[in-house]
């Protein structure tokens, strides 16, 4: 039974974050490969029965009810040397690992249940003729080792409170990532890959409820990153999100303070769904505010991300035009969004100064130039070229070449309206070198 190199078990083993529960599986990994089946599984119960009770204690520590009471009656019934008691302990150590400390799913309890009958048939074979006596497989062995690592011995006692209040830390650092891919990677390395479905459960309820709760000013401006964490969650984990978040935000805003209601707007951007799932009388004072609140606490509370849902896009564009120039580049510059590019290409096309042409440049163009389809490019260039104020501003061609870098997705079908571009304005100056005919957007298109 003795392989060379690095198995999967190897790996697995390698793993596991108690150092005694490494060392206990380690023996019973040592016997299956020696063929005493028998005992590996005696060795693997004993490593899964130590390795909970060990988590159980680390809960504890970080201040879980349910575990300290556990921790307290077994240690009470060690102090007494209660044989019995402890006995009924072990008995029912897997109910308590998978309903008090939330440390297995049901289908790993299951796993668990049938490792520890097998370990009684190994353990109390008397009374049974030779021929009778309980013979593991290899196979079998190796299922019960691969499922003790797999489901419980690699894994952090993350659930409960504990995971929460790890996750409000991190988030609340200044080094928790900003962008959506990155927080995908962070929040599978840190809690997703190796967690239980116990654990995204507390974490998806967790983030619903932070920036409504009685603790929400601690978390004020983080709202954008909740709501992307959330969303990264439920694309990992997405069937655990779709049993989780209906049932429990359908009332769950009813009683939120309309001071903070519109806080959901960012969670409405990345997951659509949850505008069906709240109730209708939430979703009509969400409509409300957004017709009526201050342009500040629109802002602040990211409101304009709402355009994702159609029955509040007419709703904030209606808001949006009635604001002035200023307060619209604001506004955008903000929340550069699709829904803002017509407006903001009209706006830049009225530019009435070099610099204006280039503070609009910089605060409307680059910041939406990402989300630029071809005929927005277009628009954006003949604003360009109709404007004498723009064309011939100098920062122009930093704002132009710096868009050209930003919409790489969609150049093939908007090389077209680059091209005649440099073509009118080559043409228009007399040469394709002159400075305004933006001799570095055509090396650009031949490159």
């Amino acid at each position: 039974m003795v392989t060379n190199g690095l198995t999967d078990i190897d790996s697995l083993c390698l793993a596991v974050r108690d150092i005694e529960s490494r060392r206990l599986i380690s023996e019973a990994i040592t016997a299956y490969r020696g063929g005493a089946f028998r005992s590996a599984i005696l060795s693997t119960w004993i490593a899964v029965a130590y390795d909970i009770v060990s988590k159980a204690r680390e809960l504890a520590a970080q201040g879980e009810a349910a575990p300290q009471t556990f921790v307290a009656e077994l240690d009470d019934a060690i102090f007494r040397n209660d044989i019995p008691k402890r006995q009924h302990i072990e008995r029912q150590l897997l109910e308590t690992a998978s309903i008090t400390l939330q440390l297995l799913a049901l289908h790993e309890r299951e796993a668990f249940k049938r490792l520890l009958a097998d370990r009684h048939l190994c353990a109390h074979p008397a009374f049974i003729t030779d021929d009778e006596i309980f013979q593991p497989t290899p196979e079998l062995v190796r299922s019960h080792l691969i499922h003790a690592l797999q489901y419980l011995l690699i894994h952090a006692p993350l659930q409960g409170k504990s995971a929460v209040k790890q996750f409000e830390a991190d988030i609340l650092s200044a080094s928790y990532p900003v962008s959506s891919p990155v927080i995908a990677k962070y929040l599978r390395a840190r809690y997703l890959d190796r967690g239980k479905d116990a654990l995204v459960v507390n974490l998806i309820k967790g983030i619903i409820t932070t920036p409504f709760g009685s603790e929400r000013a601690r978390f004020a401006g983080k709202e954008r990153q909740l709501a992307m964490s959330l969303r990264e969650i439920a694309a990992a984990k997405t069937a655990i999100y779709d049993l989780t978040v209906p049932p429990f935000i359908a009332t769950r805003f009813d009683v939120v303070p309309d001071e903070v209601l519109l806080n959901l707007c960012p969670y409405l951007e990345t997951d659509t769904r949850i505008w069906d799932w709240i109730s209708e009388p939430v979703r009509i004072r969400i409509k409300t505010l957004l017709s009526t609140e201050e342009l500040n606490k629109l802002k602040a509370a990211h409101a304009f991300d709402a355009f994702a849902i159609p029955d509040l896009a007419t709703i904030l564009l209606n808001r949006f035009d009635a604001f002035d120039e200023a307060t619209q580049i604001n506004i955008i510059s903000e929340n550069p969004r699709r829904e803002f590019i017509p407006r903001a290409i009209d706006v830049y096309r009225q530019a009435w100064g070099w610099r204006h042409a280039e503070a609009l440049g910089r605060a409307l163009m680059i910041p939406l130039a990402n989300q630029f389809a071809p005929e927005d490019i277009r628009s954006m260039l003949e604003a360009v070229a109709e404007n004498y104020e723009i064309k011939t501003a100098s920062e122009t061609s930093t704002i132009l070449e710096t868009a050209f870098e930003l919409i790489r997705s969609v150049l093939n079908d908007a090389r077209p309206h680059w091209q005649a571009f440099v073509d009118r304005l080559s043409e228009e100056y007399g040469s394709p070198d002159h400075s305004y005919a933006y001799p570095e957007i055509r090396a650009k298109l031949s490159s």
